[in-house]
């Protein structure tokens, strides 16, 4: 079954919003990771995952049509992937460095979607 896997927010200050999500909410955080100068810190939901990223350059300001993503994890990433191709989306495929793959597409109003190859 396809699912939600998370949600991403850019931030100012990933420390600050980490605490303040879970002194509201409760939500811990299950990981961090750096891409290059970004942080991102992965905070448990429920169900799900709040993804925070903060940038080295722009603090809270996102790269032109980026300020949010939902992503999903598919069952079987390959033939989502040809779906989407074969519906004319536009897709920026990315490797992480354990192999998984992941790509971006835009939905009909212009927002972020993320597929994620489930890990295995």
């Amino acid at each position: 079954m396809n699912e939600l896997d998370h949600i991403g927010l850019y931030v100012k200050d990933l420390a600050k919003s980490a605490v303040f999500y879970g002194e509201v909410f409760g939500f811990e955080v299950t990981r961090t990771m750096e891409m290059g100068e970004t942080k991102i810190a992965f905070l448990d939901i429920g169900g799900g995952l709040l993804e925070l990223i903060q940038r080295p350059n722009e603090p809270g300001e996102p790269p032109e049509g980026r300020w949010n993503h939902t992503a999903y994890s598919v069952d079987d990433y390959a033939a989502m992937e040809s779906k989407l191709e074969g519906m004319g989306l536009e897709l920026r495929k990315v490797k992480l460095d354990n192999g998984r793959r992941i790509a971006f597409f835009k939905d009909p109003d212009g927002h972020d979607v993320e597929i994620m190859e489930k890990d295995q």
